[in-house]
């Protein structure tokens, strides 16, 4: 499974992508600065976005991606999980579950 994680501060993204690189190897793990995210959604074609909901991408371009975790930070660090799902405090282990419920549903993509 393709997973980009563009989140901000740069640390956040850094450490959550050698998290899932560690625990998740056969993943192929991607960081981006928010600004890139564009292109890399084009390039990459990621299954799973971790993002921030105020990085200003637009609804268009996130339809690209099937799942995607938004880090709410204009509302208490709280996660929205694929506009579905509201999790408070989001941990490590969370983000895990939520990419192998990604990766079951795409088949082991």
């Amino acid at each position: 499974m393709r997973v980009l994680i563009s989140i901000k501060p740069r640390l956040y993204r850094e450490s959550l992508a050698l998290t899932l690189r560690r625990y998740r190897p056969d993943f192929e793990v991607r960081v981006a600065a928010p600004e890139d995210v564009e292109e890399e959604i084009r390039s990459f074609a990621p299954q799973l976005l971790v993002r921030n909901d105020t990085d200003g991408l637009d609804e268009g371009v996130l339809q690209r991606v099937p799942f995607r975790v938004e880090v709410r930070y204009s509302d208490s660090m709280s996660a929205r999980i694929d506009s579905n799902y509201e999790v408070s405090d989001i941990s490590t282990e969370g983000l895990l579950r939520v990419a192998d419920v990604a990766a079951a549903w795409l088949g082991g993509a």
